[in-house]
């Protein structure tokens, strides 16, 4: 008996938390997935006949992950269409932990919490996660910074994790525009990617490079066979007549961070942008204080990402915004966090002051989660241009 009550004493705590979690993510990315609207959207449609059998797969292996699960969600529990959504907001939610375990190392367990809380509730996140598109795989540039910090952080088993890294990043690959970010990322790690490799058994560099080819050699075949494969895993137009505006796309994309986006029913509601008064705020001085202050390899690495990400959504490919919202976040989370050092700077023994900011803060914060989940849950829905959107039924 004593032992079952260390046991419950040890374990109820985190139990409750991974229940609390999973309460959580069932209420934002899983209740009424399919009913939330009269239907599904052509682009879902699409999705799921691109993912109904291998020969598809095959033929088109761009964002081939999610059409695999896709594909065996399908085979085993024969929802249809359905089943698109359910694969978006499964990743979805691994999107959340990784922003949460990214964030968790750089700063405090309570500004990691608030911040995970914006990205989670976010419309722009609700949007891309509760979408029967392979949009949220684009959120993968967080898997992308959750390896690399992996890979820096590990003391232990470097050889296992090279070999688990050199898989993802050919899965990456697959992703629209996922290239162009690991691509930046070795150039900026240079130096400490040629001193790894310079240690490293030659054995052990030819397997990550077998494995790396083994697992995109189906995109490679794919490309030979079919160039625009290509261009369009690499987030690039198929034509030039979308070059023309580029111009206008680049602006479109600078807008919709916080003034006016493009007003795709798809996606937004009206023209309202992706961040809210406060978090547009947070961002600015998350950017401020990693530019001026904080000159490191993270904040080079995630303002070169936040400008790929721009620009690969300006030349109108298949890259859209789900590429930069994890992005606009971290910075967030950035600003979070200088704004409560500087109050605590300022009041570092007064526990009024202290107190009075924290509490403004989580007020703050509340209205934006509060504004952010009702215009998805409540605005969105009834919206007359997206229930035109949503009115396709299943196949």
């Amino acid at each position: 008996m004593n032992t079952v009550t260390k046991i419950y004493l040890r374990a109820w705590r985190p139990g409750l938390l991974v229940l609390s979690l999973a309460l959580i993510a069932y209420v934002l990315y899983f209740h009424r997935l399919g009913t939330l609207l009269p239907g599904y959207s052509a682009a879902e449609r699409s999705a799921y006949i691109s993912a109904v059998n291998w020969h598809s797969i095959a033929h088109n292996p761009v964002n081939a992950p999610y059409k695999a699960l896709v594909w065996l969600l399908t085979a085993v529990a024969h929802h249809g269409i359905f089943m698109t959504r359910v694969v978006s907001a499964s990743f979805g939610v691994l999107a959340v932990l990784l922003f949460f375990a990214i964030i968790r190392p750089w700063y405090s367990y309570r500004i990691a919490f608030f911040a995970t809380l914006l990205f989670a509730t976010s419309a722009g996140f609700l949007h891309v996660a509760r979408l029967g598109t392979a949009q949220v795989l684009q959120m993968s540039v967080l898997l992308l910074v959750a390896v690399i910090v992996w890979y820096r952080r590990a003391k232990k088993h470097r050889i296992l994790i090279g070999y688990a890294a050199a898989s993802l990043f050919a899965l990456l690959v697959y992703v629209p525009g996922m290239a162009w970010f690991e691509l930046f990322g070795v150039v900026l790690l240079w130096p400490t990617v040629r001193r790894q490799l310079q240690g490293l058994h030659k054995v052990h560099l030819a397997g990550w490079s077998a494995l790396f080819i083994a697992v995109i050699a189906p995109l490679a075949v794919a490309s030979i066979h079919r160039p625009h494969t290509l261009l369009i895993a690499g987030g690039l137009p198929q034509n030039l007549h979308s070059l023309t505006h580029v111009g206008s796309g680049l602006l479109n994309a600078v807008l919709s961070i916080g003034i006016r986006s493009n007003g795709d029913p798809a996606m937004w509601v009206g023209h309202t942008p992706l961040l809210d008064a406060a978090e547009l705020v947070l961002g600015a001085l998350g950017c401020y204080y990693y530019l001026a202050q904080h000159r490191t390899i993270r904040a080079t690495f995630l303002t070169g990402s936040v400008i790929i990400s721009v620009a690969l959504i300006s030349l109108g490919g298949s890259v859209g915004f789900a590429a930069l919202i994890p992005l606009l976040y971290l910075f967030i989370a950035h600003g979070l966090s200088s704004l409560l050092d500087q109050w605590f700077t300022i009041f570092p023994r007064n526990p009024i002051a202290r107190g009075a900011g924290i509490a403004v803060l989580c007020l703050m914060l509340f209205f934006s989660v509060l504004y952010q989940t009702r215009i998805y849950f409540v605005a969105w829905p009834h919206t007359m241009a997206a229930r035109q959107t949503f009115n396709l039924t299943q196949p």
